[in-house]
């Protein structure tokens, strides 16, 4: 008799611990409480630090691409390179870091590019020397190096 009970006492005791679990995941499945321990991975663009130190000021810079000067302006946020008549690549410049920074690609008025709205690319200021800044930029896995010359 003493084996029917000890077997009795662990059906039991396994019964109300199998029960208990049942109730417990059902509370928590329906708690408002677990929104306390919620996270929320998506980025907030209001809660994106801002770099305020970055190797590039606002200013005009140029560069020389094919034996022709390049006139790059930085202003309120945008990249404009000017290409001369009337052609220009538009885009909008987000610094990661004080030397690190993504083009987005936002308007074309220039002929024969491999690229178009909506294009990233990603430079990084390897180097300042005097008003030289020299560059290394990649644009959809193509590689290259520059430099800069402030102008303005």
């Amino acid at each position: 008799m003493k084996k029917t009970t000890i077997k009795t006492q662990i059906f039991i005791a396994f019964f109300f611990l199998g029960l208990s679990t049942f109730f417990a995941q059902d509370v928590a499945m329906n708690s408002n409480e677990l929104e306390l321990f919620e996270t929320n991975y998506k980025t907030d663009p209001e809660d994106k630090e801002v770099i305020k130190e970055t190797a590039l000021e606002e200013g005009k810079y140029a560069y020389t691409s094919k034996g022709k000067e390049v006139i790059v302006e930085i202003k309120d946020g945008f990249y404009t390179e000017y290409h001369g008549e009337n052609e220009f690549i538009k885009a909008k410049i987000n610094w990661s870091s004080e030397n690190n920074y993504k083009l987005v690609v936002t308007e074309i008025q220039k002929e024969n590019l491999p690229f178009k709205e909506g294009t990233v690319m990603e430079t990084e200021i390897i180097k300042v020397k005097g008003d030289k800044f020299y560059y290394e930029s990649n644009l959809e896995g193509l590689t290259w190096s520059g430099r800069f010359r402030k102008i303005d």
